[in-house]
């Protein structure tokens, strides 16, 4: 507990208890949201506005063990877009995640999941077609983590199959080909660091992936596979509980097997951090960089940069006020192979607003808003979007 932070008395708690199950604790949760979207298919124009019922189902396991962990957990979400039962959405997630403690400071950790879902309106790779496109996600990884005195190694493998479904054609006969975008990803990172002082570690990372299509070519005839690596420095800073921040900056490159895709290089960086200057209150800043795969023509991927800070504030114990602004860049790189082929750079602003009641800790209840802008150099794809929710629950 930090220094002149009171510990919460009896009624001022408002985390949900769990119920005790041997050496786990079982969390499930209900959620109900009822929303208005004034621009559910992300237009330019003719926008058009509806209601929706997003049912939220979670039940999460954790253990409460001394030594090693295991965490469970199966969630939901149902959608029901009123007047517009084409955008209808079932998604599901399963999965766990766990620790094998060695030794002190000296371990093993894994996890996997397996789900269901679909791809929103004004996504940069959802083609407009009648429905949603759906996927399925399978994740797993696996690592290591050991210290010797302040030396420390950190080693991690990844592996995602991403499988979708096809699509129906809007304007024309037959279907929207998604089943090219089937792809497994494989991740492999290396760390190894020093701590100069308790709480401040400088460390360096290399990681390899290598992106595989399940077909060969893609509808154009691409052959979208490739591999790539990285090299990144970075630190990590934690200070006792006031501030924690990571931030790394190094070169990232990918390499795609069509010599006509070419090779997508440059500078990644990336950051996250919580700020808590007093006990209520807690700033969440966050900055990333990657190179994304597309599925539209005249592209080989494109670099997506994200920057945004998230605020949490409890006026009360049982009331959360939280916020968010990010801003983003989208920045496709031309492959020269589809004559005719424009510049793309896509901008988006995402503005967001809630408030949480607790009743009691087995109830929630409260409104929040989220502003969503896309501004992009191709033509006919720029949107702006409304989302007014009301949201309520119940948890154990």
């Amino acid at each position: 507990m930090r220094p002149g932070q009171v510990q919460p008395q009896p009624g001022e708690n408002y985390d949900p208890p769990g119920i005790r199950m041997g050496g786990f604790l079982l969390y499930p949760s209900l959620e109900l949201v009822e929303m208005y979207n004034d621009n559910v298919f992300a237009t330019t124009n003719n926008r058009v506005g509806k209601f929706i019922t997003v049912v939220n189902p979670r039940v999460d396991l954790k253990s409460n063990w001394n030594n090693h962990a295991l965490n469970l957990f199966a969630a939901g979400s149902v959608g029901f877009y009123h007047g517009a039962s084409s955008e209808n959405f079932q998604d599901f997630s399963v999965g766990g995640s766990g620790r094998l403690d060695i030794q002190r400071n000296w371990y093993l950790f894994g996890g996997g999941s397996f789900s269901r879902r679909h791809e929103e309106r004004g996504t940069p790779n959802a083609l407009f077609g009648p429905e949603p496109n759906e996927y399925f996600d399978a994740l797993a990884n696996i690592g290591y983590y050991q210290k010797f005195n302040r030396v420390f190694v950190r080693a991690e493998g990844k592996w995602e199959h991403l499988s979708y479904t096809n699509n129906k054609s809007l304007n024309i006969a037959g279907v929207v080909n998604n089943e090219n975008r089937n792809r497994s990803e494989f991740t492999e990172t290396l760390r190894a660091g020093y701590e100069f002082v308790e709480g401040t570690e400088l460390w360096v990372q290399g990681g390899l992936n290598q992106r595989v299509y399940d077909t060969r070519f893609d509808n154009l005839g691409f052959q979208r596979s490739s591999t790539g690596w990285e090299i990144v420095g970075g630190a990590t800073v934690d200070l006792g509980g006031i501030t924690q921040v990571e931030g790394f900056a190094g070169f990232r490159t990918q390499d795609y097997r069509d010599a006509r895709l070419g090779e997508i290089r440059g500078a990644i960086f990336g950051l996250s951090g919580t700020w808590n200057p007093y006990v209520p209150l807690f700033i969440k800043p966050y900055v990333r960089r990657t190179i994304e795969e597309t599925n539209i023509a005249g592209y080989s991927g494109y670099w997506s940069t994200l920057a945004g800070v998230n605020v949490d504030y409890k006026v009360r114990p049982n009331i959360r006020v939280s916020g968010g602004a990010a801003i983003g860049w989208d920045d496709y790189r031309l492959n020269n192979q589809v004559p005719g082929t424009p510049d793309r750079l896509d901008r988006y602003l995402i503005l967001e607003i809630g408030v949480k009641y607790q009743p009691t800790e087995n109830f929630f209840v409260g409104p929040s808003y989220q502003y969503t802008n896309r501004n992009s150099d191709s033509p006919g794809i720029d949107f702006g979007r409304n989302i007014f929710m009301l949201r309520g629950g119940v948890q154990l």
